[in-house]
């Protein structure tokens, strides 16, 4: 069985990271937002980050790698965060700086060389599904500010 890279392990372990702190703060946006389309999709949004985060690490399980999230240094870097005033702009802003951080987890890993080629392929199609999720949410946000 091949092995994986410590390197390659700590970024999947940061990616699940990620991925569980997203599913926090989204539940609390969510809770604040009286908007029942947008308080929905944020839910739902937080929902898909935890499943994908206990999918991965089930994976990474079932390949016989040990996962040990509390032995896991707290995300290595932080981004700079992009910051937007006026309507909306609040979700906005946690919808941008959270797409860019799982974004750039997911191609890290993608571009990496993995040898279980079922694992890369989850990878893709959560990362598809959270694009789609961001945009949603986006749109869901907009609408509320826009009117007819």
């Amino acid at each position: 069985m091949d092995i994986l890279n410590k390197n390659l392990l700590d970024k999947f372990y940061n990616l699940v990271l990620f991925l569980k702190k997203s599913k926090a703060d989204f539940e609390q946006v969510a809770d604040e937002i009286d908007e029942s389309p947008l308080r929905t999709a944020l839910n739902s949004l937080s929902a898909d980050s935890n499943f994908f985060a206990g999918e991965i690490k089930q994976q990474l399980k079932t390949l016989g790698l040990l996962f040990e999230i509390d032995k896991v240094s707290i995300l290595k870097e932080e981004d700079e965060l992009i910051e937007e005033e006026g309507n909306g702009k609040e979700i906005l802003n946690i919808c941008t700086n959270h797409e860019h951080s799982i974004l750039k987890a997911y191609n890290d890993l993608i571009l990496e060389y993995i040898p279980y080629q079922s694992l890369k392929e989850i990878m893709v199609y959560q990362m598809s599904a959270l694009k789609y999720a961001f945009l949603k949410v986006r749109a869901l946000n907009i609408a509320r500010f826009t009117s007819y």
